[in-house]
Formats: C-alpha cells, sequence, structure tokens
C-alpha cells in the first residue's frame, strides 16, 4: 500500500467517525430533547394546576370570611346591623346614581334552626346598566345575600315630552335577604 492509499483511507476512516459521531450525537440529543419537551408540558401543565388551586384557595378564603363574619351568638339581628346594612344599601344606590324610594326591612322567621334571616324590601328608580351594577356590588359584599323578588316595570311617562336619547328609567322593586348562622352551642 502506498502512502496515497494509506491517507485516503485514513480520511475515509475519520469521515466514517466523523459521520457516526455526529449521528449518534444527534440520535442522543433528539431524545434529550424530546425529554425535556415532556418535563416541559409535564411543568406547564403543574403550573396551570398551581394557579387554579391559588384561585381557588383565594375564593375560598373569602368564601370562609363571610361564613365567619355572619357566625352569631344572637337569636336575631339587632337594631345597628339591620340599620348598617339600610346604610350600605343607601351608599351603593347613592355611588349608581339611583333613587331609592322605599327601603323596609322586616324580620323573617327563618324555617333553619341554624340561620336568621332578615328580609329588606327596596324600591328604586333605575336604568337596567345602574340596577346591573347594584346588583353586581350587592353580590361582592361581605354578606350572605339572597335576591328573592326582582320586579321591573317602566315608569309612566308623557311620550309627548321624551327626547330621543332620553335612557329609559325603571321601577324596580327588590326584595333580598340577608342571613347570619346560629353558632352551635
Amino acid at each position: 500500500m502506498n502512502s496515497k492509499q494509506k491517507y485516503l483511507l485514513l480520511l475515509m476512516v475519520v469521515i466514517l467517525l466523523s459521520a457516526s459521531f455526529f449521528y449518534f450525537s444527534t440520535k442522543l440529543i433528539d431524545k434529550k430533547i424530546v425529554k425535556i419537551e415532556k418535563y416541559d408540558k409535564a411543568i406547564k401543565n403543574r403550573q396551570e394546576q398551581l394557579n387554579s388551586a391559588k384561585v381557588f384557595s383565594e375564593k375560598l378564603g373569602e368564601v370562609s370570611k363571610v361564613i365567619h363574619q355572619t357566625m352569631t351568638d344572637n337569636k336575631k339581628y339587632t337594631a345597628d346591623e339591620v340599620n348598617s346594612f339600610v346604610k350600605q344599601l343607601g351608599d351603593l344606590a347613592n355611588k349608581h346614581e339611583i333613587a331609592i324610594h322605599s327601603n323596609i326591612p322586616k324580620l323573617v322567621s327563618s324555617k333553619s334552626r341554624n340561620l336568621i334571616e332578615q328580609e329588606y324590601t327596596l324600591e328604586l328608580k333605575c336604568t337596567f346598566v345602574q340596577m346591573g351594577q347594584f346588583l353586581a356590588e350587592l353580590e361582592a359584599l361581605d354578606r350572605i345575600v339572597k335576591v328573592k323578588t326582582l320586579d321591573v316595570r317602566p315608569l309612566d311617562i308623557d311620550t309627548k315630552n321624551v327626547e330621543e336619547n332620553l335612557v329609559t328609567s325603571y321601577m324596580v322593586t327588590l326584595e333580598i335577604s340577608t342571613f347570619k348562622i346560629k353558632k352551635e352551642a
């Protein structure tokens, strides 16, 4: 074998080794990339679960706070509690520029021995948008509130004097109840 053939053979061996090195390293890297993508998906899934759990925990914390605030040893609402809620309703109505025609609290005997119920009947003059904002904020209060009745009637309007751009107002009768939970002895 002459030196030219030796160099050619050496070159072929180097090329073969280089090709096999790149082939096997590519295979190894591809396996690692697939493994990394699998771990990445698992991490992403766990992160979504963690975020959901945080939101769920926060919401449960808010519910727990409301329940703890509504627990009482009393057998009925005190006058201060009733007046405080009536004031809250008035403040909400003022915030949304809603006219309150009446706000009547009345005690209701609850069918459950563990709940104390206080009912309020409100007559409001407002638009649908104002009513929606009012109800959304009412729901967000730190109390257990139940809307029993929502009656919406259009106001009697003199159609001769109505402008086209006038926002329609309605008379809304709203019966809501608030609840307190009696602590067990």
